[in-house]
C-alpha cells in the first residue's frame, strides 16, 4: 500500500523540471499556477512529508527511485532551509534521515515482542523497522527465524550483519 500511494503521489504531484511536488494534480483544471507546499507552518509541508516519508520507503524497500524523488526536494530547498530552519523543521528531520548513517531492522519469526522492545523502547531516529510475514516487503525477504527462535537482522543499505535472537544482542548492534 505504501508503494502504491508513493507512486500515485509521484505520477500526479512530481515536479519533473525543478523537483519537489506540487499541491494540485496533473490532472486538476488548469490554473494560472501549480504552487508547491514548502513551509513547515504550522503543520509539516507535503513536500517536506513527501521527502521524509519516501526516504522510509526506501530504506523499506531498497528502492533508489524513492530517495532520487525524496532528494529533488531536498536539492529544492536546501539553501532556504539553512538559512531559514524556524520554517523548515520537518525538511530537516528529512535531511538529517538522508544524511545519517540509517539501520534497518527486520524482525521475523513468531513471538517478536522481547525483541521489538528494544526497536522501540526509546527514540532511534535514524532506523526504520519491519516485522511479521514478507508480504511483498523486500527488507524482509530471505530472512528466516533462526532454529526456530524469533531473530532481528540488523542492515545498512540491505547489507545485513548475522541474525541475533537475544535482545541484549539486537541492543548492542543499535548501538
Amino acid at each position: 500500500e505504501a508503494r502504491a500511494l508513493a507512486d500515485t503521489m509521484i505520477e500526479r504531484f512530481a515536479d519533473e523540471e525543478n523537483g519537489g511536488f506540487f499541491e494540485t494534480s496533473s490532472d486538476h483544471e488548469q490554473l494560472l499556477a501549480r504552487r508547491k507546499d514548502l513551509e513547515d507552518h504550522p503543520i509539516p509541508s507535503g513536500n517536506a512529508s513527501a521527502a521524509y516519508g519516501l526516504l522510509r520507503l526506501a530504506a523499506l524497500t531498497g528502492e533508489h527511485s524513492y530517495e532520487s524523488r525524496a532528494v529533488s526536494v531536498l536539492r529544492l530547498l536546501h539553501e532556504l532551509a539553512q538559512k531559514h530552519p524556524q520554517a523548515f523543521g520537518h525538511l530537516l528531520q528529512a535531511m538529517d534521515f538522508h544524511l545519517a548513517s540509517v539501520k534497518e531492522v527486520a524482525l521475523v519469526g513468531e513471538d517478536l515482542h522481547p525483541l521489538e522492545r528494544v526497536v522501540r523502547g526509546e527514540f532511534r531516529p535514524h532506523l526504520v523497522v519491519a516485522g511479521g510475514a514478507p508480504d511483498g516487503v523486500p527488507l524482509l525477504q530471505d530472512r528466516p527465524p533462526v532454529d526456530g527462535r524469533a531473530a532481528a537482522y540488523v542492515c545498512e543499505r540491505f547489507a545485513c550483519k548475522a541474525p541475533v535472537t537475544q535482545p541484549e544482542e539486537l541492543e548492542r548492534l543499535l548501538a
